[in-house]
């Protein structure tokens, strides 16, 4: 097959992005406990992956009730934006990121992300480790009235794409990630980050991979493969 053809059996790629397509879950998560600590309340791992993948108004809910109150809940969030600052609020790629972007976009598939992150946290981010640009569109969880693990945000993401369901594929690291792509009716590929999917995941997802650089590697030999075939023939 010739360069730039698209052999893959979708159109469009919808990425997920904190904990998939960059590495801030873990960081997050440790600047939570960390600014919890410093205000002497405890606050573990276990609480923070229930926040993983909702939207923001859904997080906020929670963690006012994992912390006994708005009075502490503002007070950890003001350490935690704090210690997020100084760093910028940039976090490094996950492995295989920029890889797998690289090949689609030689492919011609269109990429786009859905991100319950607020819209110009997703640009910051993306585009601090230079990938805002492989994107051609963005849906973020301000923009729909129910979030993850609600469907709304990959409906919203497929329409703006102009595309139906069955032409997009879905990439995911979280529980309520994945299952707001079933929901919407997306193939998605479930590469955990901070939790080990559940067995629903394991049996209703596309494929549940231990990195994108192993999905890489997947896509392809099966486009090898296909282009075999189609050579043979």
């Amino acid at each position: 097959m010739k360069k730039g053809v698209n052999t893959a059996g979708f159109k469009a790629a919808i990425f997920d992005m904190d904990g998939l397509l960059i590495d801030s879950e873990r960081i997050i998560m440790q600047a939570c406990i960390t600014a919890a600590q410093q205000v002497g309340i405890t606050y573990t791992r276990a609480e923070y992956v229930e926040l993983i993948g909702r939207a923001g108004p859904d997080s906020t809910r929670i963690m006012i009730e994992q912390l006994n109150g708005v009075s502490n809940f503002n007070q950890v969030m003001q350490g935690l934006d704090a210690l997020l600052a100084e760093r910028n609020n940039t976090f490094p790629l996950k492995q295989g990121a920029s890889e797998l972007l690289k090949h689609y976009q030689a492919s011609n598939i269109i990429c786009s992300v859905a991100s319950s992150s607020a819209t110009q946290h997703i640009r910051h981010r993306l585009s601090q480790v230079g990938v805002l640009d492989y994107f051609s569109h963005i849906t973020s969880g301000q923009e729909v009235t129910h979030g993850k693990p609600n469907p709304d945000i990959y409906l919203l993401a497929v329409k703006k794409l102009g595309l139906e369901v069955e032409e997009c594929i879905a990439f995911e690291d979280s529980e309520n990630g994945a299952r707001a792509a079933i929901a919407a009716g997306l193939r998605v590929v479930v590469v955990p980050d901070l939790k080990q999917p559940s067995e629903f995941l394991v049996q209703n997802s596309h494929l549940t991979i231990e990195s994108l650089n192993d999905w890489l590697d997947f896509s392809l030999r099966n486009n090898n493969a296909l282009e075999a075939n189609v050579l043979d023939n």
